[in-house]
């Protein structure tokens, strides 16, 4: 007699191995791939020597004649974002969040630790690739190294870092700038002094000294745009909106970037200032009808101050609703506690020129402050190829990109790579397990090429 069984148990071997060496190829490709982007972020290290803190802010060595060239463009987005503390955590002033001891920052963990402000500044990054600008405006920034490691992991290689470090001794704090576009020279600062309170001030601060300010934290840079020439000025005034001695001296600093957007609008340029101003606006009130105690707006809108500005505050293009770029914990609780802890202190001003263009201004609100910024991106797009159409499409809308972008992710990275190696591992075992059963049952035949009789005595 004879009875021939399956090797069914073979196939699922073969099947096993096959997948077995799948995987080790997937979990290859994961750690290669973390590798390069590892490597990535290292490339300026790599390339030219080791790049200094304070040495992005150069122009590549080209012919004049080349740095004058137009850059032609169609729509153009622009944007400012104070990223609130974005520094490594190495050697940080007394001030920075992550300094030894500090119990509260972004994030609301790891504070007062180098792993805190890392695990922060990737999450700027993040929130940079989703805001995508052209050109953007980043305050509260250490240094040009910090700046490549939000290159880096915002994986927008077109970026090129520019920052010209400012004189806040205390917060060691700078304004920066990533672009897709060169500029046609190196940044600069404004270096002059402005005394303080300045003539007819309404802030309520007296002394019985004279008082001079510098503008710590500022950059101009020039660009040409569609045969414009567009000053940017990127500007963060004095903290405290509402406390009189903050007040005059964010006027008298106002008053030193005044004289240079003036400078700039009499050479027939096109202006845009944007920046954490740290001051309401008088004319388009915000969401919790904030009022402004200073004249900080007037004074940077208003150049000849004969009442008439000739700078565009970009909240025009806002709804009131959506008036809000800042988060102030009032309580101290590190959650948001409604609209009455928002208000409006980052703006975008610009001329008319430039005004006629915009298409679109909105406030990225897609995140919690407490976990990210106390500050929310305001961006600004502009049409070139129309005029007067500014219109308001909501934050929103950048939010359910973002969400939509994160859905359709492809590849492997480490997590998914394992999720579906266990699944798979799953289902061999279970294939594994209904073929024993099936094999031991004498009512079912297996016909398999590689089964063999065995002769039985």
């Amino acid at each position: 007699m004879k009875r021939r069984t399956s090797q069914s148990p073979c196939v699922v071997k073969v099947f096993a191995h096959l997948y077995a060496h799948l995987y080790l190829v997937a979990l290859t490709g994961v750690y290669v791939s973390s590798y390069l982007a590892q490597a990535k972020g290292q490339a300026a290290d790599v390339m030219g020597g080791d790049p200094g803190p304070f040495d992005c802010n150069q122009i590549h060595q080209v012919q004049a004649s080349a740095r004058n060239v137009s850059h032609v463009v169609s729509k153009l987005k622009i944007a400012s974002f104070n990223a609130e503390w974005l520094f490594d955590g190495k050697d940080d002033p007394r001030y920075s969040p992550w300094y030894p001891g500090k119990t509260s920052c972004p994030g609301k963990s790891h504070c007062g630790t180098e792993q805190g402000a890392q695990e922060h500044i990737s999450k700027v990054s993040e929130y940079v690739r989703l805001v995508d600008a052209d050109i953007l405006n980043l305050v509260e920034v250490e240094n040009c190294n910090v700046l490549r490691e939000v290159i880096s992991r915002s994986e927008i290689s077109d970026y090129k870092p520019f920052l010209k470090r400012g004189v806040d001794t205390a917060t060691q704090q700078n304004v920066a700038l990533l672009t897709k576009f060169e500029p046609l020279e190196p940044l600069y600062r404004l270096e002059s002094k402005q005394t303080y309170p300045i003539e007819g001030s309404t802030c309520g601060y007296e002394s019985n000294s004279e008082k001079r300010t510098t503008l710590s934290k500022n950059y101009v840079a020039h660009y040409k745009i569609n045969d414009m020439t567009v000053a940017f000025h990127g500007l963060h005034l004095k903290a405290y909106p509402k406390d009189p001695y903050s007040c005059a001296k964010r006027e008298g600093q106002a008053k030193i970037a005044q004289a240079s957007i003036r400078e700039s609008i009499e050479r027939g340029h096109e202006v845009v200032v944007f920046g954490d101003f740290n001051d309401f606006s008088y004319e388009h009130l915000d969401v919790q009808d904030d009022f402004p105690r200073s004249s900080v707006l007037s004074i940077l809108r208003d150049m000849d101050s004969d009442g008439e500005a000739e700078l565009i505050n970009t909240m025009e293009f806002l709804e009131k609703g959506d008036r809000y770029t800042n988060w102030w914990d009032k309580n101290g609780n590190d959650i948001v506690d409604g609209n009455r802890e928002y208000s409006q202190i980052d703006h975008v001003l610009l001329s008319q020129g430039l005004a006629k263009h915009v298409s679109k201004v909105e406030v990225f609100h897609g995140f919690d402050p407490a976990m990210v910024s106390d500050h929310f991106p305001l961006i600004v797009y502009f049409d070139f190829e129309r005029q007067n159409s500014g219109k308001y499409e909501g934050g929103a809308a950048l939010a359910e990109e973002a969400a939509a972008e994160e859905d359709g992710k492809g590849g492997f990275n480490a997590v998914a790579s394992l999720t579906i190696g266990g699944v798979v591992a799953l289902f061999i075992a279970m294939m594994a397990f209904f073929l024993k059963r099936k094999r031991r049952s004498p009512a079912v035949k297996f016909h398999n090429i590689e089964s063999q009789a065995i002769e039985l005595n």
